[in-house]
């Protein structure tokens, strides 16, 4: 069976031998490290970071991409295996299964498995597309690659792998293990995976690979120990160490005892990481040698070697960095700043910049923050002083530009578009079959409960439909009726999740106001509180506002009015049942009595809402028609403050029943006039308005006479009887 092999190492660089991936993936499975990888997951949970990553440092180290002879260094290279290592970091628990599902789906995955720390997924491509069969072709077509010609086409089939993955899985690759020589810590999951069909349809290259040359000045295998120069005569000349050097030096050597041993098996590596401490705090090579050769010097071991090799490795990778980082275009060492530093995307909704400061794992960080602000993973508004900090960060960072670039970098397309009301819903697991909307209806009693729950029901759905898409809008109003202190303000406040709790507003909609106009589009419930003191000209602006399907409005930054889509549904509260006033029809809203609210018991949104997807996908039809209007209306009457000419009417006429022989055809002035001296009605344009549309609606028979004016039949109560029945 075809196998790719690995490079083990003793610490990070010395090379102690090889293996093969399938008895590697093999170890992985079986948990042959799964007490030490329980143990670091156990430091890492508690916080205990240092502890951690000394821990995780005791598991072998290994690379894949490349294997090497002696050392891991150019000049080491014996050959290169094609499967690009790939880093997936700071993932959430509940995202890794979905997260591997699509990973191992792929076929060009060659393995995948958890980190030590599992909290990430170490990936192995081997692409198969045609860029990448085209690259392999020209690269390894000849007899030998130079290293530098493999170095390039490693950098080429790195950005194409780690994009690659990022469309697959939708998530950040960690590109700081893009070098060629990248390895990795063996770990321990039962779940890896190999793809055993595409191992063995990876094919084998007859090029040899040609190592770099060895860096100057070093001896011919500087893997062999050589014995400790003598007492004073170091293979440097000992150097005149300042007082200020010493300092620093014994600083990098506490920090490094912190973290590592110099023990058996990890000199090398200990010495490393003390001569890149001694170079971070500015200490000179020789003085650096001088110290340490003074406290670590060895006859049976070369000390200053990988002192040496830290010194130059670190200086050529900042310098060749600086330059790299030098050329590359401003604008993409600022959006890689941001991509790093912080996570910036645009609310759809509310149309504004939001951004999360990450920590240096990618992770959210909320040092300097406050109160609800400080919760893990809660984006903020971007306010002025954000732009001003995240500016500053970037000249602290050496990347040097003017505060309105940054502004217009992070004002564009970077920022991804966010919808909070699909966000939430994309992650509620699917309905159950139980009536949730129904057990939170059951919540407010009602004198009629099997329409109040039909009514929110629809409602409920009518909202959710109005906030997902342009073409819908939810056309049904709730007035929840009693006296005061019943808790229906309360209950109504519940009605959204957590989540969701800035998109609710409560009070009065001005229709004139330009804030208020804004709210249509910016809230997805708007609680009408005290619904009975709306004007009858405010009401029939507002009948005007619900079925209103979008906002056109000029902000006041913003050169040209732009149109924004209505989410809004309203729903209102009220002390006084005879809340409502149009005399044509309130079909609009639904008013109910309610007796008892509980708003105490919890609200199961997940339940609610993945019952309201389901009602949606099944065509539920939230809107009332037909038939069922009439009976809507019909319910409303109870609800309806009657104008006086109204009720009037009825006081002093009727309708004519087919018996009747005293029956008059009157004009409506005429009919107004009665009404106006016994009724102590007020004769003006409101009332004829009023009249008429009382004598449409009841239906009384009309006709038009020889002038053109329109008369109604009706039958004239005399006054004797006005009094009789007013005493019945």
């Amino acid at each position: 069976m075809k196998d790719l092999c690995i490079t083990l190492y003793k610490g990070f660089s010395a090379v102690s031998g090889e293996t093969g991936l399938l008895p590697v993936m093999e170890d992985i499975r079986n948990g042959k490290y799964a007490d030490i990888v329980h143990r670091i997951t156990d430091f890492a949970l508690r916080g205990m970071k240092k502890e951690a990553e000394l821990l995780k440092k005791s598991l072998p180290y290994l690379s894949l991409t490349a294997n090497y002879a002696r050392r891991r260094l150019p000049h080491s290279i014996i050959r290169y295996n094609h499967a690009v290592t790939i880093d997936i970091d700071g993932l959430a628990d509940d995202r890794i299964p979905d997260l591997r599902r699509r990973v191992e789906s792929d076929p060009d995955v060659l393995a995948c498995f958890l980190s030590p720390k599992q909290h990430g997924l170490k990936i192995f491509v081997f692409l198969r597309t045609a860029f990448a069969c085209k690259l392999r072709e020209v690269t390894f077509s000849a007899a030998e690659v130079s290293y530098d010609s493999l170095e390039k086409y490693h950098a080429q089939m790195y950005d194409a792998a780690r994009r690659h993955i990022e469309q697959l899985t939708g998530v950040q690759v960690d590109t700081s293990g893009s070098d060629l020589s990248r390895g990795f810590f063996i770990s321990s999951d039962p779940c890896a995976y190999l793809n055993r069909t595409l191992l063995e349809e990876i094919p084998d290259y007859p090029a040899r690979i040609l190592p770099a040359d060895k860096p100057a000045g070093k001896s011919a295998d500087t893997s062999r120990k050589s014995p400790r120069p003598a007492a004073g005569k170091p293979d440097v000349p000992p150097a005149t160490v300042e007082p200020w050097e010493q300092m620093e030096y014994r600083k990098a050597l506490s920090t490094t005892k912190r973290t590592d041993r110099f023990t058996e098996g990890n000199r090398d590596n200990f010495l490393y990481i003390l001569g890149n401490r001694c170079y971070r705090k500015g200490i000179s090579e020789a003085s650096a040698c001088t110290l340490i050769l003074r406290d670590f010097g060895r006859e049976d071991m070369d000390v200053l070697a990988p002192v040496r090799n830290a010194y130059t490795y670190i200086s050529k990778t900042e310098a060749a960095q600086k330059v790299k980082e030098e050329k590359r275009p401003l604008i993409n060492r600022v959006m890689e700043f941001l991509e790093q530093h912080y996570g910036i995307r645009r609310n759809v909704i509310l149309d504004r910049l939001e951004f999360l400061p990450l920590g240096a794992s990618g992770t959210s960080d909320t040092s300097g923050t406050s109160g609800s602000e400080a919760c893990k993973g809660i984006y903020r508004p971007m306010r002025g002083k954000d732009y001003n900090s995240i500016f500053v960060d970037l000249q602290m960072s050496g990347i040097v530009c003017f505060q309105n670039f940054l502004k217009s970098v992070i004002d564009s397309d970077y920022a991804a578009d966010f919808n909070p009301f699909l966000d939430y819903l994309a992650r509620l697991p699917a309905w159950d079959g139980t009536d949730y909307i129904g057990a939170l209806a059951a919540t407010v009693r009602t004198d009629d409960q099997e329409l109040w729950t039909e009514g929110f029901r629809r409602w409920l759905v009518g909202m959710v439909a109005c906030a997902l898409n342009e073409e819908d809008m939810n056309q049904l109003v709730l007035i929840l009726y009693s006296e005061q202190g019943k808790g229906k303000s309360s209950w109504i406040r519940r009605l959204l999740p957590p989540q969701w709790k800035e998109y609710f507003y409560n009070g009065m909609i001005d229709p004139g106001n330009k804030d208020h106009a804004q709210l249509l589009s910016t809230r997805l419930i708007i609680n009408m509180e005290e619904f009975e003191g709306v004007k009858p000209g405010e009401l029939a602006e507002l009948k005007r506002i619900i079925t209103q399907e979008n906002v056109t409005q000029r902000k006041v930054w913003d050169a040209q009015a732009f149109t924004f889509v209505r989410h809004a549904s309203f729903i209102g509260s009220t002390n006084n049942r005879q809340c409502l006033q149009d005399i044509g029809g309130n079909r609009r809203f639904l008013p109910v009595t309610v007796k008892e609210v509980d708003y105490r018991t919890p609200v199961n949104h997940a339940g609610v809402y993945s019952q309201v997807l389901a009602l949606l996908k099944e065509k539920y039809r939230y809107w009332f028609e037909g038939h069922e209007i009439e009976l809507l209306n019909l319910h409303n009457e109870l609800h309806r403050m009657k104008d006086p000419v109204e009720e009037n009417l009825f006081v002093y006429f009727r309708k004519a029943l087919p018996e009747d022989l005293c029956v008059k055809w009157m004009p409506a002035a005429a009919i107004l006039s009665k009404i106006a001296v016994y009724g102590k009605v007020q004769v003006n344009r409101q009332a004829m308005q009023a009249l008429v549309q009382s004598l449409e609606k009841y239906m009384f028979r009309s006709r038009t006479n020889a002038q053109g004016s329109t008369e109604y039949e009706v039958v004239d109560i005399q006054q004797a009887d006005v009094e009789a029945n007013f005493r019945k």
